[in-house]
């Protein structure tokens, strides 16, 4: 009867059988802390013509879990959004991938006056999938973009931002809520 061992492990293979299970995951993956980030904003009636709100920071390295999106107090008409990231300022500030988390086309961004309870968009961007969750920002981010935009951490700071699209804008003020779980590992 054959052993087998999960990504933590790293087996060395004498003859045939893997006889030497060694830790190998990374101190700061295996023994990391979940952290969690709160932000809210409460943008004024008329927000509109691809104008931008900023939530929060955060690493590129960043093993992300869970990003939420809840707009509890929110009414008015039809809102499409796109939720992605930006650089910070330090780094240009130039657009990384403006639906990189959630496309306009998907619940919560199709509609963001909706009340919306609290939906987690990390997996929402149609190329990442459930074992994706865990991954450093910059790797979803990167999948989000087709796969080649990086080969390796780029070391940055990046912004969780919803942009609102042209053709739309917030037609009564309410609450924006995002909500980040995370691994900080470094960079």
């Amino acid at each position: 009867m054959a052993d087998y061992y999960s990504d933590h492990f790293t087996t060395t293979v004498s003859g045939t059988s893997a006889d030497d299970p060694s830790i190998k995951v990374a101190s700061g993956i295996n023994h990391a802390t979940m952290r969690y980030k709160r932000a809210a904003a409460t943008p004024a009636a008329g927000v509109t013509n691809g104008e931008k709100i900023f939530f929060m920071n955060l690493k590129t390295s960043d093993r992300m879990h869970h990003l939420y999106v809840s707009t509890p107090g929110m009414t008015g008409t039809d809102c499409t959004s796109n939720l992605g990231v930006y650089r910070t300022a330090d780094d240009g500030g130039a657009v990384v991938d403006i639906d990189g988390f959630c496309p306009a086309t998907v619940v919560p961004m199709d509609d963001l006056q909706d009340a919306i309870a609290r939906v987690d968009c990390l997996l929402l961007n149609g190329t990442t999938q459930i074992e994706d969750s865990g991954k450093p920002l910059w790797d979803i981010i990167n999948q989000a973009m087709g796969g080649s935009a990086y080969t390796e951490d780029p070391l940055e700071t990046w912004v969780v931002v919803i942009t609102i699209l042209v053709e739309d804008a917030i037609t009564a003020a309410g609450e924006i809520v995002v909500e980040a779980y995370y691994t900080a590992t470094g960079n």
